[in-house]
Order: structure tokens, then sequence, then C-alpha cells
């Protein structure tokens, strides 16, 4: 038996999570912070069903949401630096549970009368994986598929490891797949900002300018997109968050919604709402406008948030990963059928297919009076804004939504975009 991770927030261990034989994991929450009613927070899915979860062959999936997902470019050089191999989530977690996303953090548990775990005889179950050594960095767990780093502003320049107290920013990686990303990224952030939308400080910079990436783990030298993290304060402190999958109990796989009918925006908005309060579900709802109106095809699951911080009920966390995603063909017009949402929208899946019925449609799901106005305030400050965006606008992008906003039944009946600098 391995000895069991301890989970902390901020001034409360909350639980533990234990692997045994087979690598069978289970969550203990802690029974004092269960009886004051689980202050500080953890999730809302701790709040929804407590108490103990029945071992299984993988960790919770709450902290599994914490790691970098399976398959991706992070996750597997992570792997490799300390010998694991992809599924082994208990021994990643243990590794890099002082740099997860949040205010969350996971520690082994160290007892006087644990055995000696070097002995196989002796624990009678499977050995930890040994640490081979210190890595070459400090390295922080940051989830999804994009390989990326936490960095550090030092010196006016982007440094890896990230230095604890300091400003630190998420650096985005750039891959051979998806060329002019860190443009496009930053071009969308920057005009959800333009709308009056809650958008961290972000930039390009050159792939040179950053300091300390491992040599051979970055595939091009394309410029990165680099975001200021807004679960980090200035002084280091964490402000506690989590994903809407962590929110709904749903593995990382699932972030789409794939073989979840009932997983759609309409269902994300209500849990919104009923988590934040009335203007936390009103804000998805214009960012969801803001969605239909930049061609994002990603604006899955894990790509919104709330922020518990200290609080009894979190907040809507900032705007992460808004990228016009139709940039590139095979995501967007050129795909056969079209581009596709993230998620069902009024039981539609297609751009093309976003008409008043399916605005309508929505909202009668939102079940709340305000959402086809809140929807469509999201499409006017999208349009109105756009000519205000004051970076770059590749070129690739530019052309995509001059065909999107003629393609998309309720754009198309909101007139043209003006280009920025018009």
């Amino acid at each position: 038996m391995k000895r069991p991770l301890v989970v902390s927030l901020p001034g409360a261990p909350v639980g533990s999570i234990e692997q045994g034989r087979g690598g069978m994991t289970s969550w203990h929450p802690n029974p004092a912070w269960e009886e004051v009613g689980q202050h500080p927070r953890l999730g809302l899915d701790f709040l929804r069903t407590r108490g103990p979860r029945l071992a299984s062959a993988e960790i919770p999936s709450w902290f599994e949401n914490l790691l970098p997902e399976r398959e991706s470019a992070l996750r597997a050089r992570l792997c490799a630096n300390h010998d694991l191999r992809d599924g082994q989530s208990f021994d990643l977690l243990r590794l890099l549970g002082g740099e997860l996303p949040g205010a969350v953090v996971v520690n082994r548990e160290v007892t006087s009368s644990s055995p000696d775990e070097s002995n196989p005889d002796e624990t009678g179950a499977e050995q930890d994986v040994e640490d081979a050594g210190d890595p070459p960095i400090r390295m922080s767990s940051l989830a999804g598929m994009q390989l990326k780093f936490s960095m550090s502003m030092v010196n006016e320049r982007l440094t890896l490891p990230a230095t604890r107290g300091g400003e630190e920013w998420i650096v985005k990686l750039a891959g051979i797949e998806y060329d002019e990303l860190a443009a496009v990224e930053a071009a969308t952030m920057t005009w959800a900002k333009r709308a009056g939308f809650d958008v961290p400080r972000h930039f390009t910079v050159p792939f040179d300018e950053l300091v300390g990436v491992p040599a051979g783990w970055a595939d091009t030298q394309l410029p990165a997109f680099a975001i200021r993290r807004f679960d980090r304060r200035a002084d280091g402190s964490r402000l506690h968050h989590e994903d809407l999958c962590q929110a709904l109990g749903l593995r990382p796989r699932d972030k789409y919604g794939d073989g979840n009918p009932s997983v759609r925006f309409e269902g994300a908005v209500r849990l919104m709402t009923d988590a934040c309060d009335v203007v936390g579900g009103r804000e998805m709802v214009s960012r969801i406008g803001f969605m239909i109106a930049s061609g994002n095809t990603d604006a899955h699951l894990k790509n919104w948030g709330l922020v518990w911080a200290e609080k009894v009920r979190p907040t809507i966390a900032p705007c992460y990963d808004l990228v016009a995603t139709i940039a590139w063909g095979k995501l967007g017009w050129e795909r056969n059928g079209g581009p596709r949402l993230a998620l069902h929208l009024g039981k539609r899946h297609r751009f093309a297919d976003l008409d008043d019925d399916a605005i309508d449609a929505f909202a009668g799901g939102v079940q709340h009076s305000w959402a086809k106005e809140a929807l469509m305030e999201g499409l006017e400050r999208a349009r109105d804004s756009y000519r205000e965006t004051d970076v770059p606008v590749p070129q690739r992008m530019a052309s995509a939504l001059e065909a999107h906003w003629k393609r998309v039944p309720i754009l198309r009946r909101m007139g043209s975009l003006v280009p920025p600098g018009s």
C-alpha cells in the first residue's frame, strides 16, 4: 500500500487519496472538514456528493483534471522526466502536488509507523515510484493538451521555472499543426477585452526571448502566447478555482460532452447561475455570444471556470483560452458541414444551424428570462468592438471571420464586421 496523498487548501487538510493493490484508488474526506460544511470549499462535486468515493482504477476525476491531459505533449514530457507511464496519475499528482492549478496542494502522508516502502515483502503491495533525483527544473501542472509552462516575469523576461512570490504567467508554445496560433489567440483575447469581458493581461513573445525552456521540449520556435495567471496573486498567494469538468464530476476526456446528451451549453449556464448567481449566469451567456461571434469551436467544459478564492460561493473565472479556431480550415468552413460548437446549443451542433429557433431553444433550456437578451448582448458587443482590436489580426483569422459572419444565420442578419482600424 502506498502512503496516502493528503489534499489541503490554505489552512485546512480536506481529505486524502489512497492507492492500494492493482492501482485501485479512493477518496476519503477529512471528517472535521465535512463537519464544518466543507469550508474552505474544494469544489461543487464534493458538495453534491459528500463522503468517501469508492475505489476505482483511476484517481478521482476532480484531481485528474488538475493534471495535463493524457496523451498531451506536456504530460508526455513530464512522465518521461520522471520515468512514469502516461496512465500513472497517482504518482504524477504526487510529484506535481505543490504546483497545481488553484490553491489545492497534494502531499504524501508521512507517519512514523509507516512500513519500509523500499521492501516489497514488508508492504505486501506495489511500491512507490522512486524519485530518481530532482528534475532539472521545477515544473507546474497545467491542465489541457497544449504544451505550456508556468513562468515568472524577471527583469521583463519570462523565465522558467516560475519563482514563488513573483508574477506568474502561463506561456503556451505553438505546435507545428497550428501556425500563427499565438497571434490568433492574442487577437481573439484582445477583441474580448475590447468587448468588455474580464481578460487577464496577455501578449505574444518570440520563442528566443523565453529563458529556461528545456532543450528539445518545443516542436517549433514559433512565437508563444503569454497570459497572466489569474489564480496567483501578486504576493504569491493562490486563488482556488475549478473548471466545469471538475464541477460536474467529469473526466477530462468528457470535456466535449461526448456520449452525454445532457451536457450542453444550457446545462452549463444553469450550473453557473446556481453556483454563482444571476450575474455569473448572464456573464457566461454573453461570453457564449462572443464565442459564436468569434468562431470558437473549442469552448469546451474545461475552458469555463469558477473562482472560489476563500468564499462560500464562487464567481465566474476570467476569460481564458479564447481562440477564433475557424482561422484553420479543418476546424472552420472547409470542414464537412462547417465548424461545430464544442457543446450543443439549442440542440444544434453546427454553427451553420444557429438561427433564431436555435437561440430560442437555448434560452428556453437555460430557464431564465434574461438568457436570449444576454446572448444577443454578447453578439452585439463582439460586433461593435471588433474594429477596436488594437493588435494585428492575422489575415487567416480576418478572412475566416468574414466568411463566418456571412454563413451563420444569427450573425448574417446583424450585418458584417468592420475590420480593425477602419
